[in-house]
């Protein structure tokens, strides 16, 4: 009696436990402002291990990551361990966790133009229109020079991502190695509102709050789940995705048939205020799915 008691227990406990979640690394989690609104993480170090990126990214040439690492010194690739955008909706810094001794990476810089200057005892190496602040030897941040000095004017009183922040980023899953949270506010992204990615702000405007996560290591699964100011809203929403989709699935070549099947591993569903944007790409499927956004390498 008392061993199926216990094992009850246990199994009640199990049920009640909730799913780890995605983790900021300390060192940039505490530079988080408290008026935060948007947060998009990246797990370099675990994304690179991925099946996914050795298979479709490793051997692909960037020209970004090769022009920035020949400017600072520091290759994404191999330099970096993690990264957090943070906006407020009216300026963003970028976070960075990774190698940044100074020796390395000022003597880069200078030469590319850029100035040394300090403030409150940091190092910033820049212009005021774009600089990097290094933090200490593992960890920059890199915005606008007024951006880098209000992040160290709020060092010390931060305490991680403000407490809506903080609820979303607990439905992420701890695998994620991209992510993203939105809790509402005022954001606009920087693409012309009359091309294609210029309806992301008009997505935006519709959502109020919201989060997006992708997981390689396994194939490819994504969700996109936001939360609409109305019932209105949300159905509006999932007929606007739902149509770029089928769109999509008709600009297919007709003598590329499989890559149809891409589009039918994304499923759009709406309930009340909630819409979700799941996808669920097999390993033997992920090639055809890339070359379908991303093109042939």
């Amino acid at each position: 009696m008392r061993i199926a008691t216990l094992f009850l227990a246990l199994t009640l406990a199990a049920c009640h436990r909730t799913h780890a979640s995605v983790r900021i690394d300390p060192s940039i989690e505490t530079l988080v402002p408290p008026d935060t609104v948007l947060l998009v993480g990246t797990k370099l170090e675990a994304l690179l291990k991925t099946p996914v990126y050795q298979q479709n990214f490793a051997n692909r040439e960037i020209p970004q990551i090769r022009d920035f690492a020949e400017k600072t010194g520091i290759d994404p690739r191999k330099d970096l361990w993690e990264l957090l955008f943070v906006s407020n909706g009216k300026s963003s810094v970028l976070l960075a966790r990774g190698k940044f001794a100074d020796e390395m990476m000022e003597p880069q810089l200078e030469r590319h133009g850029a100035p040394r200057f300090g403030y409150k005892g940091l190092t910033l190496l820049g212009t005021e229109r774009g600089a990097v602040a290094l933090i200490n030897s593992t960890t920059a941040a890199a915005a606008d020079a007024q951006a880098l000095r209000t992040l160290i004017d709020e060092r010390g009183s931060s305490r991680g991502p403000p407490a809506p922040m903080a609820a979303l980023i607990s439905q992420i899953p701890a695998n994620a190695q991209f992510w993203a949270a939105y809790g509402g506010g005022p954001i606009h992204l920087p693409f012309d509102e009359n091309s294609n990615l210029g309806n992301l702000n008009r997505v935006l405007a519709s959502i109020q709050t919201g989060t997006l996560w992708f997981d390689l290591s396994s194939g490819l699964s994504g969700l996109a789940d936001v939360t609409c100011a109305s019932d209105d809203g949300a159905q509006k929403l999932e007929g606007a995705l739902k149509a770029l989709i089928g769109i999509g699935r008709l600009s297919v070549p007709r003598d590329q048939p499989e890559l149809a099947q891409a589009y039918d591993l994304i499923t759009v569903t709406q309930e009340s205020h909630r819409v979700r944007l799941h996808i669920e790409v097999p390993q033997s499927m992920v090639d055809k799915f890339l070359r379908m956004w991303l093109g042939r390498k």
